[in-house]
């Protein structure tokens, strides 16, 4: 994917490789002083990715918490349905008891499925959170980019911007 960049009668290109791409949190969170400008131009681009990495972890984990809610619902009917034609009693590994809340919350518990449903939300809540953490840490390098940066004009801008990848974009600047 390109990203086209106009800095006053100038085109700046930002390359966004295609597929898997191994990225060094250090590399995109700290600043590259060598390169301010280059950091100044793809660091938007940047925080975009990572908001839209975040909001789709987030869809997951909302999706992950429906299938578990809906088990759970669909467990509890299994068992009730069960205690109301058997007396309030239910079978459980080979046992018959009866049927309490608090018996229910514990045949829920000790359910494997729910249990995996329950571990599979728990992976996608924490990627979730530790993408919202690289989300405010590259939000506060914006922030430190835009005041340490000195206000120039476009032409100035392009001079001093160093060509390379920087925040997993490759930069490409027009030849002056």
């Amino acid at each position: 994917m390109k990203i086209i960049l106009e800095q006053g009668d100038k085109t700046i290109v930002l390359i966004e490789t295609e597929g898997d791409e191994e990225i060094f949190l250090d590399d995109i969170t700290k600043i590259d002083y060598s390169n301010l400008y280059g950091e100044a131009t793809t660091i938007s681009a940047l925080l975009n990715k990572v908001g839209m990495w975040k909001a789709n972890c987030e869809k997951e984990a909302k999706e992950a918490k429906l299938n578990c809610d809906v088990y759970v619902s669909e467990l509890k009917r299994k068992y009730r349905r069960e205690a109301a034609t058997n007396e309030g009693r239910v079978r459980v590994d080979g046992e018959s008891f009866k049927l309490t809340e608090k018996g229910l919350d514990e045949i829920i518990q000790l359910d494997t499925e729910y249990q995996d449903l329950q571990l599979e939300l728990i992976e996608l809540e924490c990627k979730r959170d530790k993408l919202d953490t690289l989300f405010w840490a590259i939000s506060s390098k914006d922030k430190k980019l835009n005041n340490i940066l000195p206000k120039v004009t476009p032409n100035e801008f392009v001079q001093e911007l160093v060509e390379g990848k920087v925040n997993t974009y490759m930069i490409r600047k027009p030849s002056l």
